[in-house]
């Protein structure tokens, strides 16, 4: 019986430490898709709408990052203060756009959110390698 329980408890561990690793992966994916419908149109076109209607998504996704990475067992510490720094960044421009900011001002913070998220994909493709 004790033969059969250690692959297992092994096979379930490696499991578990793929999936969180996947889960963060995934939460960054999500973050990347809403970044990108906002910020180009901003950016290539200056079309302010997808941010101000999108705001508060960004920053449940910024926040869903933050939560996968807590789950991750491998917690590579250069991510560490890029989530953060990101998700109070989203957390504040959701907050601008709320109080009816000015279009420079979305400008200047999406454009902040944009390179930190691009330092934090850095980061994660510096601790998690593509295979």
């Amino acid at each position: 019986m004790k033969k059969i329980l250690l692959p297992v408890f092994i096979l379930f561990a490696f499991m578990s430490k793929a999936y969180s690793q996947d889960a963060l992966k995934e939460a960054i994916d999500n973050f990347h898709t809403t970044l990108a419908f906002t910020y180009h149109p901003m950016a290539d076109e200056g079309n302010f709408e997808p941010i101000k209607a999108k705001s508060h998504e960004l920053a449940e996704k910024a926040k869903s990052i933050e939560e996968a990475y807590e789950k991750t067992k491998k917690k590579p510490k250069e991510m560490e203060p890029a989530i953060e720094s990101l998700e109070e960044q989203c957390e504040a421009l959701d907050k601008v756009i709320a109080s009816g900011a000015d279009n420079e001002t979305i400008k200047t913070r999406l454009s902040t959110i944009h390179d930190r998220f691009h330092e934090l994909e850095h980061a994660y493709y510096e601790a998690f390698p593509p295979k």
